[in-house]
């Protein structure tokens, strides 16, 4: 049985990107990147990535319609487990962001987003 994550990030899917053509030398279809984090302003123009805390706050916060943006053509979201600092750094290196919010209510940012250092910080592993 694989470990839960200790925080979680929904990964919003957006369809209108096109899948690539099968590379026919492999046996099995491409891989490709057609989502991004669910994201709240963090001010200052920026946006935050939405963190939670359990796999329950973060359903709750999708159920609400909070993290599902209003375009036609991002019909889902893919919840993800992160446990530590080493999975976060993979997740910032292929999505940058300079915030984190912890939690959000579903229409806010909930507490003012931390940086994601600060946030990185305050991690235990």
């Amino acid at each position: 049985m694989q470990e839960s994550g200790k925080y979680w990030v929904a990964l919003a899917v957006d369809n209108s990107i096109p899948r690539p053509d099968p590379d026919e030398e492999a046996s099995f279809v491409p891989m490709y990147f057609n989502a991004s984090p669910v994201l709240v302003p963090a001010g200052g123009g920026e946006d935050a990535v939405c963190v939670f805390s359990t796999e329950g706050k973060l359903m709750a916060y999708m159920d609400a319609g909070g993290g599902v943006h209003e375009a036609a053509n991002l019909v889902s979201a893919v919840p993800i487990p992160l446990r530590g600092r080493d999975d976060f750094r993979e997740l910032f290196a292929r999505y940058p962001a300079s915030h984190v919010a912890l939690d959000p209510l579903p229409g806010t940012s909930g507490d003012a987003p931390v940086s994601v250092d600060e946030f990185l910080d305050r991690l235990e592993d």
